[in-house]
């Protein structure tokens, strides 16, 4: 029973190795490029912190054959055993953060505690779990191995998406950067464009920007997002035309990244506050912090008409790409 629920275990593991692995090659070369803190945020700079945890993928890739004999067991035991102290301190610092207000959630879970499970797991496994001889046929078991793992690896990384999305960093900004959405054709604004205007406004209005950066590209039916945007914070939202400042070459996230680099350049901006529903923030600070602007994401306002229009039907949908659209994009992009 123990074995074959290590073994259920072992996939998210080899799918986290897989993760710290590529890291590597990033941030070998681009140190700006990791994304090791996501769940391991300790004092050490970049590239030596991605260094120091590629350790621990590449200890999480052993073949568990081999990690039974008595020296690798001990060797990777204690690897497994020193990052999970070390995830668990990483742990602890994110609930003193909560605690002191730096933040806000509605999912007090952190990204780190998936990684502390599994590393705990991984030493439970290599300390207790004995080598049997598989039933399988190698091919069929490289198969299944295989699948298994890439499906751990998109729900790590869909895991990420959810704890951090959930998130609410706002705090003083220069300026809130909202994001395009659909526009329909008799100019109205759609309920996920509407819901990020209502959080922007709310923004505003709370003192914590300045200016509302409006980012979006025209769409097929003539309307410009910038423009149909600016209009809704004007008219329902209060907020002064000159306080609006328009985007409308961000066709993409990556295009909205960039010309934001360069408005923010223009005025002087340091810090943006980024408005985005929730699963695509971690998405969004990943291309805007590769472009060279500091931001804090702030997830949509979610409202009793969106939920009861099967917002959970398209939150899963739009989930379900950005677990694809993320990993591309942290290879990709850069």
């Amino acid at each position: 029973m123990f074995r074959k629920f290590f073994w259920i275990t072992r996939a998210p593991g080899v799918a986290l190795g897989l993760l710290i692995l590529c890291n590597l090659l990033l941030t070998l070369d681009n140190a700006n490029l990791s994304i090791t803190r996501i769940w391991l945020d300790i004092e050490i700079p970049d590239p030596e912190l991605s260094l120091i945890s590629a350790l621990l993928g590449l200890a999480l890739l052993v073949p568990h054959d081999v990690g039974r004999s008595d020296w690798a067991r001990w060797l990777l035991g204690g690897v497994f055993f020193g990052f999970w102290i070390l995830v668990g301190a990483t742990m602890v610092g994110y609930y003193h953060q909560l605690s002191n207000g730096d933040f806000a959630t509605d999912l007090p879970v952190p990204f780190c505690f998936f990684v502390w499970v599994i590393l705990l797991f991984e030493f439970s496994r290599i300390s207790w779990c004995e080598t049997r001889e598989p039933r399988m046929p190698p091919p069929a078991r490289f198969f299944f191995n295989s699948v298994v793992a890439l499906a751990s690896f998109f729900l790590l990384i869909s895991a990420h998406l959810v704890t951090f999305g959930r998130t609410d960093f706002r705090r003083p900004a220069d300026a809130a950067v909202i994001l395009g959405a659909k526009v329909y054709d008799d100019g109205s604004v759609s309920r996920a464009l509407k819901d990020r205007l209502v959080t922007g406004i709310e923004l505003y209005r709370q003192g914590l920007v300045s200016y509302l950066v409006m980012s979006g590209g025209t769409g097929k039916n003539g309307f410009s997002e910038p423009r149909q945007m600016a209009s809704y914070a004007t008219k329902v939202g209060g907020v002064p035309a000159e306080r609006i400042l328009l985007d409308e070459g961000g066709i993409n996230t990556a295009q909205s990244a960039r010309n934001c680099g360069r408005i923010a350049r223009e005025h002087g901006f340091k810090t943006y506050l980024t408005v985005s529903q929730y699963f695509h923030c971690a998405r969004v600070k990943m291309i805007f912090e590769r472009n060279g602007s500091s931001c804090y994401t702030v997830p949509t306002c979610s409202n009793e008409e969106v939920r009861a229009a099967g917002a959970l039907t398209r939150d899963t949908f739009f989930l379900l790409r950005e677990a694809v659209a993320f990993p591309f994009y942290f290879l990709y992009y850069r």
